[in-house]
C-alpha cells in the first residue's frame, strides 16, 4: 500500500476521535457521513445532512445507556432498494482485507487464525440496514437476517451502525469503499454529501435500529407515511432531473399508455435510449411501471405518482428551481489557458441606501430630497428662524455605486455525442447561472449544418426553460457556424460585457467558408477578440490541442475537464463569471 494511504488511515483515529469529541460529525470521502449522532436529511436537498447533536445514535436505535459507543455511517445512493446479503459480504470481505493490511504492513503480531476470530467479533458488532433488510454484518452473511419481502420500500442510503473501538476507526475506508462498490455493483448510483448541519432535533425519536432519518419512530404510521412521502418526492426529482423539468417529467409517465409508447421514441432521442432504459428500469424496480411483451405501463401506485405531479406541479416546480439555486459546487483544478486580459466596463448607478453632502469639486448627483428638507429644517431651527430656507450646506444627495452587468452567451454543441447526460449538465448550467446572477443569459446551438438561436438573453425563467425543451442532440459539430451565430447575436442585441461560454466535447467536422472545418472554427475565433467579447472555452482532453490554439486566437481562456458534467461546468463558469464581473 501507498506510505501517503497508509499515514491517512494513521491519522484517521485522531480526527474521528478529535470531532466526535467536539460533538461533530464528518464527512468520509464524497459519500459518507460518521458520526456517534442521528443524521436525517430532506428529499428536496437530498445532498444536505442533518447531525441533532442531542440525539446519540446508540441511546436513540440500540437503547444504549452509554453514550458515544456506537458508530453511525450513512452512505448515500440514488433511491434504491439493495439486497443487504451482498453489502453485509462486502463489508465482511473489507473487514478481512484490512487486518491483513495490517499484517502485510507488520503494524499488527496478530495471526491469521486470531485476525479470523476478531472479524467475526466485529462483524457481530456492525449492523446495517437497506430497504431490502436489516441485521448485523454475520447475520446477514449467513442469511440469518430480517430480508424484507415488500417491493415497495426504497431507501436513499445505506444505514450502518458499528461498535467500533477507536484503534479500529481506520477500517473505516475499508468499510466505505466496500459499500460502495456493493451499491455500483447492483447498478445504482452512489451521491454526493454536499453539506453537513449541526443543530439540535425537534422532536425525540424513538428507541429502534431507524434509518438514519427525521422520524418520529421507525416503526410509527408517522414514520411510514413519512418515509412513503420522502421516497415519491425524491422519484419526482429523480425524474425532474433526467428529463429536465418537472413538466418533461410528467410527459414522459404519460406517455406510458396501455395503447402504445408511440412517444417513447421522441425522449431516447433526446435523452438516450441508455438513459431512458435505465429510468424505465428503475420505475420498475419501484413498482410504478410494469414491463409488457411490447410496452411499458403505469401501475396503480404509478398512475397515482402521476396524478400526485399533475395536483402539485407549481409546488414541485418551485422547489427544483430551489434546488438548482442551492446547489453546492465542489471545487476542482483544471487544466487551463489563460488568454484573456479583458476587464468588464463598470456602470454608475445611484445608490439611494447612501447620502452625502454637497461637493464643491463635484457635479451634483441625484438630489435627495427628504434628506435636504430635514437638514434645513434642523438648520432653521437651531439657527432661530420663523421659517425654513434652503441653503447650499443643506444640499444632500444621493452617493454613486459601481455595477458591472454581465449578459452571457452560452454556444452550445449540439452535435449527437452530447445526448444523454452532457445536455442535461448544460442545461442546468444555463437554469442555476440564471437563478443565481439574475442576469441575462441566452443559449446558441450547432449542430447537423447550422446555428440557431434557442434563447435570445433573457431574465425570464419560463422562457429559459421552454428554450432548453427543445434542444435535441444530433448529427455534426458546425462550431465556426456556431460562433458566428454567438458573434452576431452579442452584437445585435448590444449585450453589456458580453461573455462567451463555448461548451463542446468534440472538434469542428462541418465547415462554413472553405473545406476546412477546424479553419473555418479559428477564422471565426477571430471575430470573438475582434468584438472584445470574453471567452471561456470548456472541452475535453482529447480536443486539448485544436481547443487550445482556438482560445488563443479567440484571446479567450480554456478550460479542459474529465467529464462535461454539471459540476464542472457550474464551477468553471461560476468563477469565470465573478473574475469577470469583478475586475479591475
Amino acid at each position: 500500500m501507498e506510505s501517503r494511504e497508509r499515514h491517512q488511515r494513521m491519522t484517521l483515529e485522531h480526527y474521528l476521535s478529535y470531532y466526535f469529541s467536539q460533538n461533530k460529525g464528518v464527512r468520509l470521502g464524497e459519500t459518507t457521513v460518521v458520526s456517534n449522532k442521528v443524521h436525517s436529511n430532506h428529499p428536496a436537498t437530498p445532498g444536505h445532512i442533518k447531525i441533532y447533536i442531542d440525539q446519540d445514535a446508540g441511546q436513540t436505535y440500540l437503547g444504549r445507556e452509554e453514550a458515544n459507543q456506537i458508530l453511525h455511517i450513512d452512505v448515500f445512493h440514488e433511491p434504491a432498494r439493495l439486497d443487504p446479503v451482498y453489502v453485509a459480504r462486502r463489508i465482511w470481505g473489507a473487514l478481512e482485507t484490512y487486518f491483513n493490511q495490517l499484517r502485510d504492513e507488520r503494524r499488527s503480531e496478530l495471526t491469521k487464525d486470531e485476525c479470523r476470530q476478531i472479524v467475526k467479533e466485529l462483524s457481530e458488532k456492525i449492523y446495517v440496514k437497506t430497504a431490502g433488510g436489516q441485521g448485523t454484518v454475520f447475520q446477514l452473511a449467513s442469511r440469518k437476517g430480517e430480508i424484507s419481502t415488500s417491493k415497495n420500500i426504497i431507501q436513499n442510503h445505506v444505514h450502518v451502525l458499528a461498535e467500533l473501538e477507536c484503534k479500529y476507526y481506520d477500517s473505516l475506508i475499508f468499510m466505505v469503499d466496500a459499500i460502495e462498490a456493493a451499491i455500483i455493483n447492483q447498478g445504482f448510483e452512489i451521491r454526493r454529501v454536499e453539506a453537513l448541519d449541526h443543530c439540535e432535533k425537534e422532536i425525540v425519536t424513538e428507541k429502534g435500529t431507524g434509518v438514519g432519518v427525521s422520524l418520529p419512530g421507525f416503526n410509527s404510521p408517522e414514520a411510514k407515511a413519512h418515509i412513503a412521502q420522502q421516497n415519491r418526492l425524491q422519484i419526482i426529482l429523480d425524474l425532474a432531473s433526467a428529463f429536465g423539468t418537472i413538466e418533461e417529467a410528467k410527459n414522459f409517465l404519460e406517455s406510458l399508455t396501455a395503447t402504445g409508447n408511440i412517444f417513447l421514441g421522441s425522449f431516447a432521442k433526446k435523452h438516450g435510449d441508455g438513459d431512458l432504459k435505465q429510468t424505465l428500469l428503475d420505475l420498475c424496480n419501484h413498482n410504478l411501471v410494469k414491463k409488457g411483451r411490447f410496452t411499458h405501463t403505469l401501475t396503480d401506485e404509478g398512475k397515482e405518482l402521476l396524478e400526485f405531479i399533475k395536483y402539485h406541479q407549481k409546488e414541485l416546480e418551485a422547489q427544483v428551481r430551489k434546488s438548482i439555486r442551492k446547489y453546492q459546487i465542489v471545487r476542482h483544478n483544471y487544466q487551463t489557458y489563460h488568454n484573456s486580459e479583458l476587464k468588464s466596463r463598470k456602470s454608475q448607478l445611484t445608490d439611494e441606501r447612501r447620502v452625502v453632502g454637497l461637493d464643491s469639486h463635484a457635479w451634483l448627483g441625484e438630489l435627495a430630497i427628504p434628506e435636504t428638507v430635514v437638514a434645513a429644517t434642523a438648520r432653521s431651527f437651531l439657527q432661530g428662524q420663523r421659517h425654513m430656507s434652503i441653503k447650499r450646506e443643506d444640499i444632500r444627495q444621493y452617493g454613486r455605486k459601481s455595477f458591472a452587468p454581465i449578459d452571457t452567451c452560452l454556444a452550445i454543441d449540439c452535435s449527437g455525442s452530447m445526448v444523454g447526460e452532457k445536455i442535461r449538465a448544460v442545461a442546468y448550467l444555463a437554469q442555476h447561472f440564471l437563478l443565481t446572477s439574475r442576469e441575462k443569459v441566452s443559449v446558441v446551438t450547432f449542430q447537423e449544418t447550422s446555428s440557431k438561436v434557442v434563447i435570445p438573453f433573457t431574465k425570464s425563467y419560463q422562457k429559459l426553460v421552454e428554450g432548453l425543451r427543445s434542444i435535441q442532440p444530433e448529427g455534426m459539430t458546425p462550431l465556426a457556424k456556431g460562433i458566428l451565430e454567438a458573434v452576431e447575436l452579442i452584437k445585435k442585441k448590444r449585450a453589456r460585457n458580453p461573455l462567451l461560454v463555448l461548451i463542446t466535447d468534440g472538434i469542428p467536422n462541418y465547415p462554413l467558408w472553405t473545406t476546412d472545418a477546424q479553419a473555418d472554427a479559428l477564422k471565426a475565433a477571430e471575430m470573438i477578440a475582434e468584438n472584445k467579447i470574453r471567452l471561456v472555452c470548456i472541452g475535453v482532453l482529447p480536443n486539448e490541442s485544436f481547443l487550445k490554439e482556438l482560445a488563443k486566437i479567440g484571446k479567450g481562456n480554456l478550460y479542459i475537464v474529465d467529464e462535461l458534467d454539471k459540476n464542472s461546468l457550474l464551477d468553471v463558469v461560476t468563477q469565470e463569471w465573478q473574475r469577470y464581473k469583478y475586475s479591475k
